[in-house]
């Protein structure tokens, strides 16, 4: 009787078995060159109930997860890029494993392995001539390409004593847009110009786009309130002329250029002049969109050009494209003996400061831009009898009347300008390149005043007429006290090419 009981319990774990699906690594295959993000495909089935895995790259841990099921595999994926692996030396690949858990009495118990060899390669097999590469844009009438805009905007802020004492401002991230636009060629030249219509899209699937503009509530805009911006530029991408069509009535009817329609102002970026190599520097430039609705059809530039440091960084991979990554970068500082002292003390504020960078991945097989990450940010001292102190907001965030910037569409008349004899930064106010909105970044009384002008002066980020963005007069403020603060305002925008 006992040996027949134990036999049917060797049967009946005999047929767990049989259901189990192998533990084991279908997809890459061992020794697999890979670039990106690689998906790494296990059976279905060969997860347990209340089973998870274990990710390990190189014997270094990357996470505990179950991956999701596509179909018959689960699907773990894997971005390279995003883990910042360098590549692999030639027989020197690293050790992908995958190691199967399961709780048993409040414990985790190893189950099962599976692993396989990769050979990472996000900069491999994209070759740069002797001569350097010429890179430029290729305009083919009819092309149409869709980018999408991902912007989040974020405040942080520390007291002067606890900045002086070594201490880490919290970040503080206020609700981030999603933003879509449309560029079409129109014409190509025999020069290598080409005519661009910029414009923004609906939401996918939808007539309309969810926007906060002008510092206005998020606002339902639909496909037929989206206006074109018209643009000639060169093959570098440097602007030529810029323009907003106006509207014309039809014959014996009275009429005029809309002034409720949704402009975008998103410059493609530009390009070096002549052929680089890995690690060549030059003096480039940035091109914020400026629309200026006080003349808007009798503009022929959309653009504000302010000098920056452009460099070849590096080649690389990117949406299946082998691209050169560029990098553009500026920043302005007012030093001070204060600020010295700071930095001296690895303090993480010091002086006030503005800087723009930029990285962007352009294709040199299609000649177009697959990606470009903008991180803008500001460091400012300021009093605290400057800021509002917005109920239910983190101290130091604007409530109500002071609400973070949104997405960089046209507003009312606005936007700083340059002044003084040296270059400086034009750069929009939180809400992105191209707004226009009073009291710009750089706008001082109130907007449209001067911009930052040498050594950040009246007409700094923060000059009369208005506190920084994201800071208002929120209802229900806290107390206040005569203690000085540093913060820091960032907005990080992904600009990434959905089709075309």
């Amino acid at each position: 009787m006992k040996r027949w009981i134990g036999s049917l319990i060797l049967a009946s774990l005999g047929t767990l078995a049989l259901a189990q699906a192998p533990f084991t690594i279908v997809r890459p295959a061992d020794g697999a060159k890979v670039r990106e993000t690689v998906h790494i495909l296990i059976p279905k089935g060969s997860i347990p109930d209340g089973g998870y895995v274990g990710v390990f790259l190189g014997g270094k841990f990357l996470e505990a997860t179950v991956p999701p099921l596509k179909g018959k595999y689960y699907d773990y994926a894997l971005n390279t890029k995003a883990l910042k692996l360098a590549d692999t030396e030639p027989g020197k690949p690293l050790k992908l494993e995958l190691v199967l858990y399961v709780d048993y009495e409040e414990k985790s118990r190893i189950v099962d392995r599976t692993s396989i060899d990769v050979n990472i390669g996000n900069q491999a097999n994209i070759p740069v001539p002797n001569s350097g590469i010429r890179l430029r844009y290729t305009f083919v009438p009819g092309t149409r390409m869709i980018y999408r805009l991902d912007q989040r905007t974020s405040v942080s802020p520390i007291s002067d004593v606890d900045n002086s004492n070594g201490g880490r401002a919290a970040e503080f991230t206020a609700d981030g847009e999603t933003i879509r636009m449309a560029y079409e060629v129109m014409n190509a030249y025999g020069d290598g110009d080409g005519l661009l219509r910029m414009q923004p899209l609906p939401e996918k699937g939808k007539d309309y786009a969810l926007l906060t503009v002008n510092e206005q509530p998020q606002t339902k805009f639909f496909d037929y309130e989206m206006a074109p911006i018209y643009m000639r530029i060169h093959s570098t991408g440097q602007e030529v002329f810029g323009s907003v069509p106006g509207y014309v009535p039809m014959e014996g009817s009275a009429g005029g250029g809309s002034r409720t329609d949704l402009l975008g102002a998103f410059p493609l970026p530009t390009l070096p002049s002549k052929p680089v190599h890995v690690g060549d520097s030059w003096q480039s430039q940035f091109q914020e969109g400026a629309i200026d609705l006080n003349n808007l059809f009798e503009m022929e530039s959309i653009v504000v050009p302010f000098a920056a440091r452009g460099e070849f960084v590096d080649t690389e991979w990117e949406g299946g494209h082998p691209c050169a990554k560029i990098r553009h970068s500026i920043e302005a500082a007012k030093p001070s003996k204060e600020g010295a002292r700071l930095k001296a003390a690895g303090a993480q504020f010091t002086d006030d400061k503005v800087s723009l960078e930029e990285t962007i991945w352009f294709a040199m097989d299609t000649h177009q831009v697959l990606k470009i990450v903008r991180d803008e940010t500001i460091d400012r001292k300021v009093d605290n009898s400057q800021l509002g102190m917005g109920q239910g907001m983190p101290p130091g965030m604007g409530g109500p009347g002071g609400q973070m910037g949104g997405p960089n569409f046209s507003g009312p008349p606005g936007g700083g300008k340059a002044s003084g004899d040296q270059m400086v930064p034009i750069i929009a106010d939180a809400q992105g390149p191209g707004m226009g909105r009073p009291g710009g970044k750089f706008g001082g009384q109130g907007g449209r005043g001067p911009g930052m002008g040498p050594g950040m002066g009246q007409g700094g980020p923060f000059g009369p007429g208005g506190g920084p963005p994201g800071f208002g007069q929120g209802r229900g403020g806290a107390p206040q006290t005569s203690q000085a603060t540093f913060i820091r305002i960032r907005l990080l925008q992904t600009f990434t090419l959905e089709s075309n």
